[in-house]
């Protein structure tokens, strides 16, 4: 297995997610009377975002994968490392705009469905062209260089911390559970 197989597997259960979260908070901004509705499952959405994408899989990255590249050379100040870690940071801003929206959602305020989901457009956008460089570049770049057992190691102690007592697949069914309601939801008769 390569040193990014699990990564690779993460980015498509964060993709999962982001469907999730552009279907419900579409929703949200069409029909603003079903917001009651919507918001605990915005609510998982960000949660999951939070969890999965961003403590335990950006964890790993930052933790874990982006030091071994430096150590071989692809140095955190410069390249694509540096990108990847400002596009991190940019993607917490943007989600704790979600996370804003959805609290003004459940408030009832004017315009809160509209907020986010131009707030869950845009970190959507951002986290899609984030994997869709991780995937294409420096992924396979990891893979010439990086130690896989070492990695593996890393992430592994990594997932204990992040996933705890439910483990990687307790919140992967999360995942899978948030996405079958948001499908459920836009499919259900307005």
């Amino acid at each position: 297995m390569s040193a990014t197989a699990l990564l690779v597997h993460e980015h498509r259960q964060i993709e999962r997610l982001l469907g999730a979260l552009d279907r419900l908070a579409g929703q949200a901004a069409e029909a603003p009377g079903d917001a009651p509705a919507l918001a605990p499952a915005l609510a998982e959405a960000v949660a999951l975002l939070r969890g999965y994408a961003d403590r335990a899989h950006h964890g790993k990255e930052e933790d874990h994968l982006f030091p071994a590249l430096a150590a071989a050379g692809l140095g955190p100040g410069e390249g694509p490392v540096a990108v990847m870690l400002e596009e991190h940071e940019v993607g917490r801003r943007e989600l704790d705009a979600v996370a804003d929206a959805l609290a003004d959602l459940r408030a009832g305020a004017p315009g809160a469905g509209e907020d986010l989901a131009r707030h869950a457009a845009a970190y959507s956008a951002l986290l899609r062209d984030h994997i869709e460089k991780e995937d294409a570049v420096l992924f396979p770049m990891a893979d010439e260089v990086v130690d896989a057992g070492a990695l593996a190691a890393g992430f592994a102690a990594a997932d204990a911390a992040a996933f705890g007592p439910e483990g990687r697949a307790g919140w992967e069914r999360r995942i899978d559970a948030l996405v079958a309601a948001a499908r459920g939801r836009a499919s259900a008769p307005a």
